[in-house]
């Protein structure tokens, strides 16, 4: 769509700024010129920095043959003297012609481990998992660290506040209150947002994401995805939204599966923060371990279950580009990449956490989760699960930081480490937030958006109840 609609707006401007790429300036060149051929502009070559300096004979040979002004320069550092040298050209332009060119000029990223074949697929899966481990343990390390003078520092405003009249004392020191479940999204969920988000920065602006891309796609084309397209799953990771929107870069074969596997299973920032607050609360924080295997194995299943055949027939893959140049870190350009995720956790999951906890509240309060319990509850029992945790699945079904309700003391301390696990994977992943299925519904459509809340709700509770059986399960293949 963005391509036609810059070719489009040719047509109604006299002045052209064509901007090439110096690693692919030949093939750039061929393809454009057709398309301004009399119009009138400039060329500007980037990625100038890459180059030695054999190379300006070149660009000047180029800018005779063509009779066109050309400024080469780094794109990320231009100086003002470049500013206006731009400018000044701009201000008398000459007339694009349609002539054939060879400069010559070429140069290819480095090769590294990640283009070997067998390696590159191991070393990439890996890269691709590193972002989810590190923020678990960056969050399991400060948790452990901060929780105890927290909690200290709370006890004695919760003593205090425990006199308040109901349902006031309910919302803010109850089961369901703010000073309640609120030490768990700042000493548990803040940690992963922020690691995951500069992790994930760092990948985006050195390049490394799109390099891992290219080195896992022979594996991930045989479920029916690209490399590219599992780059915008684990972006998932971060916020499903900004994921599916950006999946309109994948190809029209492939789209449709990639986000049903962003919903499905990519444990957005809310999601995963909350999972690990409900494992520390039940003192087993290692859960997490087995939760991201679990969710990885049924998320691979059931994208091979949903991708159309011909997705995985090898010739009808989409094509992926060659690779990209690494970048040196900087800290400007990670929190370029990284700023507006943790500012969307802070701007949109508190408010939406203090809502919830305070329609939970209301609800105890009132005695309506007892009617849930009973009316809901029973449908529990095929989950291995207490009536008590359907409220923490219904909301967590619709808001995936609802399952930190799951979280209340008295709920957590009765549960196994299957029951948290079942849980945790039943209220992350039955629905998508209700954010992310009307992105969907305006990316995709309508029918779209319900067939896939469909087919994702048949593989859950069929996941969900091998997860809950599994012990079940495993004591049959053992008599076998």
């Amino acid at each position: 769509e963005t391509t036609k609609i810059a070719i489009s707006s040719i047509h109604g401007n006299d002045s052209i700024l064509l901007v090439v790429s110096a690693a692919n300036i030949d093939d750039d060149i061929e393809y454009f010129l057709p398309l301004i051929k009399n119009k009138k502009g400039m060329i500007i070559v980037t990625n100038w920095d890459r180059f030695n300096s054999k190379n300006e004979k070149m660009l000047e040979n180029l800018e005779q043959d063509l009779e066109i002004p050309i400024i080469a320069l780094d794109a990320r550092r231009i100086t003002e003297s470049q500013k206006s040298m731009i400018f000044e050209t701009l201000n008398s332009p000459r007339v694009f012609s349609n002539k054939t060119v060879h400069t010559g000029i070429s140069i290819k990223p480095k090769s590294t481990i990640l283009e070997k074949k067998h390696a590159g697929v191991l070393i990439g899966l890996a890269l691709l998992l590193s972002p989810a481990i590190l923020s678990v343990i960056g969050a399991n390390y400060f948790g452990e660290l901060i929780h105890p003078i927290i909690s200290e520092l709370l006890k004695g405003p919760i003593e205090s506040l425990s006199t308040l009249p109901s349902p006031l004392m309910d919302i803010v020191v109850g089961d369901y209150g703010f000073l309640s479940m609120g030490p768990f999204l700042f000493v548990w969920a803040t940690p992963v947002v922020v690691i995951y988000a500069l992790v994930l920065g760092i990948y985006k602006s050195t390049g490394l994401l799109d390099r891992t891309s290219l080195a896992i796609n022979p594996l991930v084309k045989k479920i029916g995805v690209s490399g590219r397209d599992v780059t915008r799953i684990v972006m998932g990771f971060g916020c499903n939204v900004p994921a599916v929107i950006s999946s309109r870069s994948c190809s029209s074969c492939t789209r449709g599966t990639t986000v049903s596997s962003i919903s499905f299973g990519s444990a957005c920032s809310y999601q995963f923060s909350a999972s690990i607050a409900v494992f520390s609360a039940s003192g087993m924080p290692w859960l997490v371990i087995p939760f991201l295997l679990f969710l990885t194995a049924t998320t691979i299943l059931y994208t091979r279950l949903v991708s159309r055949k011909k997705n995985r027939v090898k010739l009808n893959m989409p094509v992926i580009e060659g690779q990209v140049f690494f970048e040196k870190p900087t800290a400007s350009a990670i929190w370029r990449e990284s700023k507006s995720n943790i500012g969307q956790f802070f701007k949109m999951a508190l408010p939406i956490f203090l809502a919830i906890t305070f329609v939970a509240s209301i609800i105890s309060w009132t005695g309506i989760i007892d009617y849930f319990a009973v009316e809901i509850g029973f449908l529990m029992k095929f989950f291995n699960l207490p009536e008590d945790a359907s409220l923490a699945i219904i909301f967590g079904s619709i808001r995936k930081d609802g399952l930190l309700l799951l979280a209340e003391p008295n709920l957590v301390s009765s549960l196994s480490a299957i029951q948290i696990l079942t849980g945790v994977y039943l209220a992350g992943t039955l629905l998508p937030c209700i954010v992310t299925f009307l992105t969907v519904i305006r990316e995709m459509s309508w029918i779209f958006a319900i067939k896939m809340v469909g087919k994702q709700i048949i593989a859950v509770v069929a996941f969900t109840l091998l997860l809950a059986h599994s012990d079940k399960v495993l004591n049959v293949f053992l008599q076998i």
